[in-house]
């Protein structure tokens, strides 16, 4: 699929399979992210080496790469993140994820349908399942590159006509708070690609 034109996507490598992957450029500093999040009045903690922010809402805290609009929710289970999502930028880290509940409205659509997203995603070879109007997801077979066995799978569903979507937990139980997408174009491109990407990178 071809990145969506409201980032700045660039060529940045390609993965083992030789598919290319591409970067985010949000343009923005650590000072234009810090404004920002000083007069929302929300807590951080700045990590130079990293270029990211620990970013404190609710009870939770978010890696933010400033830089390319990366993020990631802190899991108590592991050091490092499982997985990582896009944004635009802060403000759009802000309202379309961080407080999406709050500000942003559920999108619904007439248009989008239970055939529609069943041709998608037989056409990009995801294996999935469709109860009702929810599609559960799941990330493809990759071989682990010391030969024993295979990397993690991550499952997802994604509410057909709505958009919104959540990820299963590393413990097996579904995440309470759904993100938005708008549409199953948009959530493949978005999140779901994102993570059998990662899955390449280690």
């Amino acid at each position: 699929m071809k990145p969506i034109k409201e980032y700045n996507w660039s060529f940045n490598r390609r993965n083992s399979k030789n598919e290319v992957i591409f970067k985010h450029q949000t343009s923005e500093t650590l000072d234009e992210v810090t404004d920002f999040l000083d007069k929302k009045k929300l807590e951080y903690d700045i990590r130079y080496g990293a270029t990211m922010l620990w970013i404190h809402y609710k009870n939770q805290s978010y890696a933010y790469y400033y830089t390319t609009g990366r993020w990631a929710p802190f899991s108590k289970t592991s050091i490092y993140p499982e997985r990582h999502y896009h944004s635009k930028g802060i403000k759009d880290f802000y309202k379309r994820f961080l407080t999406a509940k709050q500000e942003t409205p559920t999108f619904k659509s007439s248009i989008e349908t239970i055939e529609d997203v069943t041709k998608v995603l037989n056409y990009a070879e995801i294996e999935h399942t469709i109860d009702g109007n929810v599609a559960t997801l799941i990330s493809k077979i990759i071989p682990r590159k010391d030969g024993k066995g295979n990397r993690k799978r991550y499952s997802y569903q994604y509410i057909i006509g709505k958009g919104e979507w959540r990820n299963r937990n590393s413990d097996g139980t579904w995440n309470k708070k759904y993100y938005q997408a708008s549409s199953i174009e948009s959530f493949l491109t978005k999140f779901f690609i994102d993570e059998v990407e990662l899955q390449n990178e280690t």
